[in-house]
């Protein structure tokens, strides 16, 4: 009977260190699988930290895209104010043939005396006209121009000579053994 106890306890044993191995490489491959779990979580984050940037990015451009409007509305409404006003006021300026209130006192005075003429500026130079050769280019034709010559790649310049060292002479010393150097 001893024999087959030992046996049952070595096949015991064989199946427990089998059990273990097994253990260990189960321990091994969830270690790796945490691994590349953190590896996809650090990625993740990455890419999550990257597009908050970009979000942020596009809502500032998109603010300042909202302001500049802003602003360009507001310059186009006073423009447009300031030129009913004037329109207003060159239309308040000339007289009224159907209208003749009479007013008592210096309204009716007021009324009655001739609009005050402006003095005329100083008269303004004709703008000078381009020469009749030259043909007037848009702006827009020039700025094409320039760009046209920025990318152009510059002319090849044929390499510079480097200077070749001339040789310096040197005072040759002629030396004669057993004799002594002065």
């Amino acid at each position: 009977m001893v024999v087959r106890t030992q046996t049952k306890e070595a096949a015991a044993a064989q199946r427990l260190l089998a059990d273990a191995q097994k253990a260990v490489a189960q321990a091994a491959a969830a270690k790796q699988q945490v691994r590349a779990a953190k590896t996809a979580l650090k990625l993740a984050r990455k890419l999550s930290k990257v597009t908050k940037k970009a979000a942020k990015q596009a809502r500032k451009k998109a603010d300042a895209a909202a302001a500049a409007l802003k602003v360009h509305e507001q310059k186009q409404a006073a423009a447009a104010a300031k030129a009913a006003e004037a329109s207003k006021l060159a239309q308040s300026t000339k007289p009224s043939p159907a209208k003749k209130a009479i007013a008592p006192g210096r309204a009716a005075q007021a009324a009655a005396a001739p609009p005050k003429r402006r003095r005329a500026g100083q008269p303004k130079s004709a703008p000078a006209s381009p020469p009749e050769d030259e043909e007037v280019r848009s702006a827009a034709e020039v700025a094409r121009s320039v760009i046209e010559r920025l990318e152009r790649t510059p002319p090849k310049l044929p390499p510079t000579p480097t200077p070749t060292p001339t040789p310096t002479p040197t005072a040759t010393v002629d030396v004669v053994p057993g004799a002594s150097t002065p």
